[in-house]
């Protein structure tokens, strides 16, 4: 394949399309597809669907949206064409496209207010024993006086998210799903699996010096160390059945995004059974206590009883997989629901015992930001 520029990809790119960019390779698919909306009322029957209408179109790759819970529909794409670009024939030539936003109306859901005392509900139902850890969510709204730019967010998601996973998927009824997520929930080729929980972040200062401290900080911060023991435990507990060999170093590391800083562990392991695919593998995992809590039942309904919306795709997941079972899917965070001119950010925050709630208030205004630096909507 001849090298081609990002600028030029995206010059063809529409709306109706779908898009998704891994570190390693860039999937581009392109006019008429045919989507499913399937139910989410069992996870394993939501993966026999999936094989089965994989199988009925011959499809060598469907690519899709699995939302954080049952209470909405997954969108199941099988295209027509598509195309699969290795990392090595991109030419990266973007840059930043400004293109200013009217607003009509925005709102913070939940207020500071109630996101403070969401937090400390948490606090006291941990120190009750009915979880050890919950993720908490906001969502900001934003009503646009004209259609959004896709395109150019998309752009900029490109432009700032060198190693991240940017994403753009066409929905029912004109809405898109998009963002740039640092957290690969699964990746699968042949018999091995990796996964890359991140439980724990600080936010970047783009001071050298600074972000040292704040490194060195967080990876002996007791509160984070054990946020994030808790999704490595719950992981390689779920995978243990399933894989063989499994490896991840005692300590994490940290990886660094556009805006904010967290630990994270890479876990790798072979697949025992040959007929396992990635998406068997994600449903065994999927909501991770990163994105949901521990024990994920008392955890997943304290979030639908206490968080004011519907999470919808937000902590769900999006991705790919091909006809020998082999894909990647990504945690859906740092990301955007679009509906005509209706825009919704979400963004969240693990709570422990140890949590203080204007921590946590702050840590996902942080993460906001790689959306409405997207948007042109915060400073760089």
């Amino acid at each position: 394949m001849e090298n081609i520029k990002l600028s030029d990809i995206l010059n063809h790119f529409s709306n109706n399309d779908t898009f998704l960019k891994t570190p390693e390779r860039l999937l581009v698919f392109n006019g008429e597809q045919t989507r499913f909306q399937l139910a989410m009322n069992d996870s394993i029957t939501l993966i026999e669907e999936i094989r089965a209408i994989q199988k009925e179109f011959k499809a060598p790759m469907i690519i899709g949206a699995i939302p954080f819970d049952q209470r909405s529909k997954a969108t199941i794409i099988i295209p027509d064409t598509f195309v699969n670009y290795h990392h090595s024939n991109l030419i990266d030539d973007l840059q930043t496209a400004n293109q200013p936003l009217s607003i009509e109306d925005s709102i913070d859901l939940p207020s500071r207010l109630q996101f403070n005392e969401m937090v400390q509900e948490a606090i006291h139902s941990i120190r009750k024993q009915q979880f050890s850890k919950v993720v908490l969510a906001r969502s900001l709204k934003f009503r646009l006086q004209e259609e959004p730019p896709i395109t150019a967010w998309l752009t900029n998601l490109l432009h700032k998210n060198k190693q991240g996973y940017i994403f753009s998927i066409a929905l029912d009824n004109a809405q898109n799903l998009i963002g740039a997520s640092p957290e690969l929930l699964v990746k699968k080729e042949g018999n091995i699996v990796t996964i890359n929980p991140l439980a724990g972040s600080r936010k970047k200062t783009y001071d050298l010096v600074k972000d040292k401290a704040i490194e060195n900080e967080l990876l002996h911060a007791e509160k984070d160390l054990h946020e994030h023991k808790i999704v490595v435990d719950y992981i390689c507990e779920k995978l243990e059945p399933h894989l063989g060999e499994i490896e991840y170093n005692e300590k994490p590391a940290i990886l660094y995004t556009d805006t904010m800083m967290h630990l994270s562990t890479v876990i790798k392991g072979k697949i025992k059974n040959d007929t396992t695919t990635v998406l068997d593998v994600a449903q065994l995992l999927h909501p991770t206590p990163a994105i949901c809590g521990a024990p994920q039942k008392p955890s997943l309904e304290f979030i639908q009883k206490t968080e004011p919306f519907n999470r919808r795709y937000y902590t769900g997941i999006v991705g790919y997989m091909d006809h020998y079972g082999d894909g990647e899917w990504i945690i859906t965070i740092r990301c955007a629901e679009i509906n005509h001119r209706d825009i919704t950010l979400f963004a969240g925050a693990g709570i422990v015992n140890s949590s203080e709630q204007d921590s946590e208030y702050n840590e996902i205004s942080a993460k906001f930001t790689t959306m409405l630096q997207a948007m042109g909507l915060a400073q760089e």
